[in-house]
């Protein structure tokens, strides 16, 4: 047996979820940091290795910050598929998905990753290992531009098309109504 509850272990695995989503999706990564111990250790499958906190959360930040050719800044939501709580280690194995933003038309741009997780109590892990495949990573990004870019043009036809409608619209009006008309 370890040295933690299963349920403290779990509500530690929800916290980092929570943080992780919250980081991503308001580009502050010092939320991602709150759920790692100052000493933590992170294994990055691009990034290597990252040590103690601050350092894990600056190089994060550089990378998820980048917008244009890479818009890893729209990579802000991480689901979780399914996850394993190993009671005689303190560890959590789990899938996620790294699931770009919608790009507008309701799709999903995503790729899966595994991250095991090493408790260390205070709700805090001390370990974090993330392993994905970078092409299909990137193969996500690709969609998800294609996707925004065929969105936004057709979101730009769409409003030319209403600005022509209104202006017809207004051309005809003012409308005036004989006092018989009026129901």
């Amino acid at each position: 047996m370890g040295m933690f509850a299963r349920e403290e272990i779990e509500n530690a695995f929800w916290q980092f979820h929570d943080a992780l989503n919250l980081a991503a999706m308001t580009t502050d990564w010092r939320e991602f940091g709150k759920a790692l111990r100052p000493d933590a250790t992170m294994y990055d499958a691009v990034l290597g290795r990252l040590g103690k906190r601050e350092g894990i959360v600056r190089e994060i930040t550089k990378v998820m910050h980048q917008t244009g050719d890479t818009p890893w800044v729209r990579l802000n939501r991480y689901p979780v598929e399914d996850y394993y709580i190993d009671e005689e280690r303190d560890w959590v194995w789990s899938l996620w998905w790294a699931r770009f933003t919608d790009p507008g038309d309701g799709s999903n741009h995503q790729a899966r990753m595994f991250i095991l997780l090493k408790y260390h109590g205070n709700g805090m892990f001390h370990y974090v290992e993330t392993v994905y495949n970078p092409i299909d990573l990137e193969k996500g990004m690709a969609s998800w531009k294609e996707a925004k870019a065929a969105w936004d043009a057709n979101s730009a036809e769409t409003l030319a098309i209403l600005a022509a409608r209104e202006a017809e619209a207004r051309a005809m009006a003012p409308l005036k109504i004989n006092e018989a008309d009026e129901v």
